[in-house]
């Protein structure tokens, strides 16, 4: 009997996966210094971890910013990309990839996404290419790279700029290329779901001395000379939400050796199961960040079962797992066809639906959390014998 439905659940309610975010006691002390620091007039932790970061990443220059949805946002008005420019972007990803592209003032446009990974697909996204497109935003769906080889050769081929929103990617890395260097910059998140965080913060990666140039005078209040030339915000991290990210950043190679050992065992049990598998990810990713563990559903299996994903999904959360269905299509969110957003890009957003993020999203992902992937392989066994039991009393999930 599911749990759902007064049977025992798999996953007993005593045991919970890791906690996250996790607080050590090196923030407590390195925090205690920066408090001391900032009363003293003075601390230099922005510029710590914006060199380490850099550094590490392979990049030249590196800014540390508020949060990931500005980030994006700082990066198209570096780029001088607004009103009467397009921006191409998947319609699966956060709201903050779209909301950026129109606080920049240009207009969003959607391409579809691929069943294999669930990232933009370079076909689609080359078709909706016009005149008017100024940059292409390609999203690092769950941490895991997109096609990092075939979206550059497109920018370049139509003279655009590739922007990579790795916001759940942190540490991921493509042909032995960190993701930080990747396209003509990369977009990161340090939001507290994320796989660094200091509670909330971004940052902004890239090799382009120019760009670089427009960013600093954006966040360094557009004063150049003496003189403020450009409308600017303060944008920057403070010492405090850095000082949590040199510590965090110190365990993060650790956290994701054992994010991709644990999906890597995940995935090998999954390939047991015929109703269900784990998505296929390019042979060309050095390293899977794995913020989010995607699945893929059986579609045929589910339909002669006569159940559907909702259900199943609902099934495993009485037993105990931390899943979810994951996105919805972001041109189906009211604010895309508001009065707001048509002011603000002087124009209206193509919201026709493109079949594979429908089918994603409606019927094909569950997904789970890097959290959880953090766990020990009981807790990746115990996701295999839930996946079985509610596949198993299929009588049961169809009445839900």
């Amino acid at each position: 009997m599911l749990a759902i439905n007064g049977g025992e659940r798999v996953r007993d309610k005593s045991k919970s996966y890791p906690s996250w975010p996790s607080v050590t006691d090196g923030d407590r002390k390195l925090l205690n210094e920066t408090i001391g620091d900032v009363y003293r007039g003075f601390s230099n932790r922005k510029q710590e971890f914006e060199q380490k970061f850099a550094k590490d990443g392979k990049v030249k220059h590196c800014f540390a910013v508020a949060n990931g949805t500005v980030s994006l946002e700082l990066i198209l008005r570096a780029y001088s990309i607004g009103r009467g420019d397009e921006v191409i972007l998947p319609p699966y990803t956060f709201i903050a990839t779209f909301s950026s592209i129109v606080y920049a003032g240009a207009t969003p446009v959607f391409a579809d996404i691929s069943e294999r990974d669930y990232n933009m697909d370079v076909v689609d996204a080359e078709k909706k290419i016009t005149d008017k497109t100024k940059a292409i935003v390609v999203v690092a769906v769950g941490g895991c790279p997109p096609d990092v080889d075939a979206f550059e050769s497109l920018a370049i081929k139509y003279g655009v700029k590739l922007i990579v929103d790795a916001a759940q990617a942190v540490g991921a890395s493509w042909r032995g290329r960190n993701i930080a260097s990747c396209g003509d910059v990369a977009s990161f998140s340090a939001q507290n779901t994320k796989n660094l965080t200091c509670g909330e913060g971004g940052m902004i990666t890239t090799n382009d001395d120019c760009l670089a140039g427009n960013l600093s005078l954006l966040l360094n209040g557009g004063v150049k000379d003496g003189k403020i030339v450009s409308v600017a915000q303060n944008h920057n991290i403070t010492p405090f939400q850095a000082t949590v990210l040199l510590s965090q950043y110190e365990k993060l190679g650790q956290e994701i050796l054992t994010r991709e050992k644990n999906a890597a065992y995940l995935a090998g049990r999954i390939k047991e199961l015929d109703f269900i598998d784990a998505l296929d990810y390019d042979e060309r990713i050095t390293t899977h960040a794995y913020h989010l563990f995607l699945f893929r559903v059986n579609e045929k299996a589910f339909e002669k079962k006569g159940i559907t994903r909702d259900q199943f999904v609902k099934a495993l959360q009485g037993e105990g797992l931390a899943v979810d269905v994951g996105y919805m299509p972001v041109y189906t969110f009211p604010c895309v066809s508001s009065e707001d957003t048509n002011r603000m890009i002087d124009g209206k957003v193509d919201t026709t639906s493109l079949p594979v993020c429908e089918k994603v999203c409606k019927k094909l992902c569950i997904w789970t959390y890097q959290s959880v992937l953090l766990g020990t392989r009981e807790d990746m066994d115990e996701i295999v014998t839930a996946l079985k039991k509610v596949w198993d009393c299929a009588d049961e999930v169809r009445a839900l």
